[in-house]
């Protein structure tokens, strides 16, 4: 017997029990999330975003200005209203109506973003839950604090609208 072998039997009940608890103590993390729900935005998002600010030198200092177009078709919230969300998960249901004119939406065009230090694309999130002219999606979760995002979609006739969502996670 060798001495790497004679080091490998003594230690291994402690790598066993090491090893162990780590997932132990992980299992809590790692069944927060619900089968079936949509993490649109995860707390590893948000790290990255963070990581990538502290990186740069930057710091948030408020919300910026987001313009919303409204010449295309109409941006319906239904769920979230907007403001507070309190009990996870939430419901999201956003309706896309004809133009003022009467263009229908063009839904190939839709992108979703969530908008924090840095613009994240959920559009392909989001994709999955299309259906007609409509985004409904019966569990969504979000980490907690503050939260916007911006829906854009086109019509048939290339008129563009946007719509921002802002709302809090308690």
């Amino acid at each position: 017997m060798n001495a790497r072998s004679s080091l490998y039997k003594i230690f291994r009940p402690a790598l066993f029990w090491t090893v162990g608890g780590l997932f132990v103590a992980a299992a809590p993390v790692l069944s927060q999330t619900h089968p079936g729900v949509l993490q649109l935005i995860t707390e590893q998002d948000l790290s990255r975003q963070e990581q990538t600010a502290k990186e740069k030198g930057m710091t948030e200092v408020g919300r910026s200005m987001i313009l919303e177009l409204k010449d295309g078709p109409e941006i319906e919230v239904v769920r979230p209203g907007g403001g507070e969300i309190g009990q996870q998960p939430v419901e999201i249901d956003v309706v896309f109506n004809q133009s003022k004119d009467g263009a229908e939406p063009k839904m190939s065009t839709l992108k979703v973003r969530y908008i924090k230090f840095f613009t994240i694309d959920i559009t392909d999130r989001v994709k999955p839950y299309v259906v007609a002219n409509r985004i409904h999606v019966t569990q969504a979760e979000f980490p907690k604090g503050d939260h916007t995002v911006e829906i854009y979609l086109e019509d048939s006739q290339g008129k563009a609208s946007s719509k921002v969502v802002e709302f809090k996670v308690l």
